[in-house]
């Protein structure tokens, strides 16, 4: 009966943080749809943001326990880039993002505990349209991602070779700043974990909703 209750609660933990992340994307799609539209130029920007951070159910793969699932709650972003918009609908940028999630169960007991990963991504962005109000992108990088937290009594983390992918919405809000929302999804390679007495990989990927502002230097 209590496990049952406990992920009754859960569920219905789930279903609000979605509805969360609904309401503060169409926040944020609103507002881009009231923002004027500039021509782009090229030069150099920077950029900031935060947002909210989801996991799905991540593995902690024990020597001796074998397979442990993590259940997360709903956790937080928030980085930065600096990067170089050629004029012509190209980006290349370098990110850095953190991300946090308090592990809530193992293998569906209760625990206490967190995950969480800062990441070194240098990548390319693409605008889909061109001249419009709102204008949709997409975007892939490749680098690094220190990953790791603790969980259960096991401690542990790395730098390993990672990856994301992202979509979103630009607006203009001047010739020199503008507001963007954006889902990212990343990934990264296993890092290693121990307790003092077993040693443990922990597997991480994280879906991530941001918003956020850009300043174009010199434009």
């Amino acid at each position: 009966m209590r496990t049952h209750l406990a992920r009754s609660e859960l569920d219905a933990n789930n279903q609000e943080n979605t509805m969360k992340r609904v309401l503060m994307l169409a926040a944020c799609v609103a507002a881009l749809a009231a923002t004027p539209a500039f021509a782009s130029t090229e030069g150099a920007y920077l950029s900031g943001n935060g947002g909210v951070s989801f996991t799905p159910d991540l593995t902690l793969k024990s020597n001796t326990l074998g397979n442990l699932t993590e259940h997360t709650d709903t956790g937080y972003t928030f980085g930065g880039t600096a990067g170089y918009d050629y004029g012509n609908g190209w980006r290349v940028q370098l990110d850095s993002q953190y991300t946090r999630q308090k592990v809530s169960s193992l293998s569906g007991a209760a625990t206490n505990g967190h995950v969480s990963s800062t990441s070194l991504i240098l990548g390319a962005q693409k605008d889909l349209t061109e001249g419009t109000t709102v204008t949709p992108y997409v975007g892939a990088g490749i680098g690094l991602q220190n990953v790791g937290g603790q969980v259960n009594g096991y401690e542990g983390r790395a730098w390993k070779p990672a990856y994301q992918a992202e979509a979103g919405l630009r607006g203009d809000l001047s010739q020199n700043v503008s507001l963007y929302t954006e889902y990212r999804f990343s990934q990264s390679a296993s890092a290693s974990m121990d307790n003092g007495a077993d040693l443990a990989h922990q597997h991480f990927s994280d879906h991530g909703l941001l918003a956020g502002l850009t300043y174009h230097i010199g434009q």
